[in-house]
């Protein structure tokens, strides 16, 4: 068994991962589950012993591609069409499986280059050489449209109740006059002490 079948045996009976073999890269067809990257490096560090070696893993929205060449390790992510690529430089003897099985990734402290754009020529080589481009995802990616918030229409006003007019102040009572003006002496005098029907005081009648 070669070095590339023995992989996608150990990825299928230790892993739980479909695996087929395209040039010098392990594809894995069926989306996984978590980050595509992270699997990417754990297939490398399955076959880590034979290098060159490039892997492919997908889950939908996400892409990602990685190429192992001792003592470099590549990986390229793309996130709703957007591309970045990552490269390591490994010491010593060191290589993918002494970290990923430990701390599941390769620490950044190893970490050569971060690229959003064109990458350096070595690095599309690195890829190229596996039968990878970097500048084109192996699988479709499904793009996430940002979630539509709706707009608020303004509330309506709330009705007021009609206003209920206030009744008109009741008029008034007046008082009667308690006392009274005799045009005779020109005296204002009690009411008591006028003649019933007359103008008069009792005093000029």
């Amino acid at each position: 068994m070669s070095d590339l079948a023995d992989t996608v045996y150990r990825l299928a009976h230790e892993h739980s991962l479909e695996a087929v073999v395209e040039q010098r890269t392990i594809r894995l067809p069926q989306p996984v589950k978590g980050d595509p990257s992270l699997t990417v490096l754990r297939v490398l560090g399955v076959g880590q012993d034979d290098t060159p070696l490039g892997a492919a893993a997908h889950s939908g929205n996400v892409v990602a591609i990685g190429v192992w060449r001792e003592p470099e390790v590549y990986v390229a992510r793309w996130t709703n069409g957007k591309r970045w690529v990552t490269g390591y430089r490994l010491t010593g003897d060191a290589k993918p499986n002494t970290y990923i099985r430990t701390e599941g990734r390769i620490p950044t402290r190893f970490e050569t280059g971060s690229w959003y754009g064109p990458v350096p020529d070595e690095v599309a080589e690195a890829f190229f050489e596996v039968g990878l481009l970097v500048d084109e995802p192996p699988f479709p990616i499904v793009r996430v449209a940002a979630p539509v918030v709706p707009k608020r229409e303004p509330a309506a006003p709330k009705p007021r109740a009609p206003r209920t007019p206030r009744p008109a102040p009741a008029p008034r009572a007046h008082a009667a006059p308690t006392t009274r003006l005799c045009p005779s002496c020109n005296m204002r005098r009690s009411v008591t002490q006028f003649v019933p029907q007359s103008d008069l005081c009792v005093d000029c009648r």
